[in-house]
């Protein structure tokens, strides 16, 4: 109930993906056994695959992120390109940085992180849990994503550090301009 499926959809060729950001199973992984059936983890969220054979749509895959958490919003956004699956948690809270960082630790609230899933043949696996370089709360990272190729961009609308420009390097640790926001590549 209220899993708000079809917030976020994103369709490449046959393969279309569909974000449910308030789903509320407390699963990890793809298809998970058992895990579309609890209601543990309320706004946690889920991505569901569908895929199309000549005129029929069949689902492919239930997506759940591999640190599921109430609130993290998994699927509030996604992005397709060829077979790259890229899905935004605007609410996750982990501290960790950079790419597959500790997830456990979810002392910054809202700061938010992205998954990275990549399909072989009809079977989908995480790739990459992403954060920013410069975690902190509110930062709401993967607020947006986009990708294109081996590129992914990814907002984060709270974001706040005074640093100006591309790769700054200096500012990123002074978060005195709320809210300013920034964009991260990666590839």
């Amino acid at each position: 109930m209220y899993d708000q499926f079809g917030t976020s959809v994103a369709l490449v060729g046959d393969a279309l993906a569909v974000g449910a950001p308030e789903e509320a199973s407390s699963a990890t992984g793809v298809d998970p056994v058992g895990g579309q059936g609890d209601d543990g983890a309320q706004y946690s969220g889920a991505v569901y695959v569908f895929v199309r054979h000549t005129v029929t749509w069949t689902q492919e895959a239930y997506i759940k992120a591999s640190n599921t958490g109430v609130g993290d919003d998994f699927g509030h956004v996604v992005a397709l390109t060829g077979d790259l699956l890229v899905v935004g948690a605007r609410g996750e809270s982990s501290i960790a940085t950079g790419i597959d960082g500790d997830q456990r630790d979810d002392s910054a609230l809202v700061a938010g992180a992205v998954y990275v899933f990549a399909r072989t043949g009809a079977t989908w696996r995480q790739r990459a849990y992403v954060k920013a370089s410069n975690t902190g709360l509110r930062d709401v990272f993967g607020s947006t994503v986009a990708a294109s190729h081996d590129t992914i961009a990814i907002a984060s609308l709270g974001e706040s550090s005074r640093a100006i420009g591309i790769n700054p390097e200096n500012g990123q640790g002074d978060n005195s301009d709320r809210s300013a926001g920034a964009v991260y590549l990666f590839r």
